[in-house]
């Protein structure tokens, strides 16, 4: 996928590697299974283990890391669902 900025790409994978390495078993990432940044942070968060995809019922993330998590009927109610979640949250690009 194609980011805005050329060190987009760099930094999400360099987060994801330093979260993954200072990460418990409890801690949890949460992306919401698309291309661009959450491919780049699932793909270089470990072996993937610590990734949760939270996506619309009947959808599967699309780049086969992490483990699904279906939540609301659509994207929107699967937007609301992710803000209640998480207790911190990073966005790189605008999160779209």
């Amino acid at each position: 996928a194609k980011y805005e900025s050329p060190l987009s790409e760099i930094l999400v994978k360099n987060i994801a590697a330093k979260l993954n390495a200072g990460a418990r078993s409890v801690y949890k990432f949460v992306t919401c299974g698309l291309r661009g940044v959450q491919e780049s942070f699932a793909k270089n968060c470990g072996d993937g283990s610590l990734v949760w995809n939270l996506l619309p019922v009947g959808l599967e993330n699309v780049y086969g890391r992490g483990t699904d998590i279906n939540a609301g009927a659509d994207w929107d109610e699967r937007r609301a669902i992710l803000g209640l979640v998480g207790d911190v949250y990073i966005t790189v690009e605008g999160g779209r």
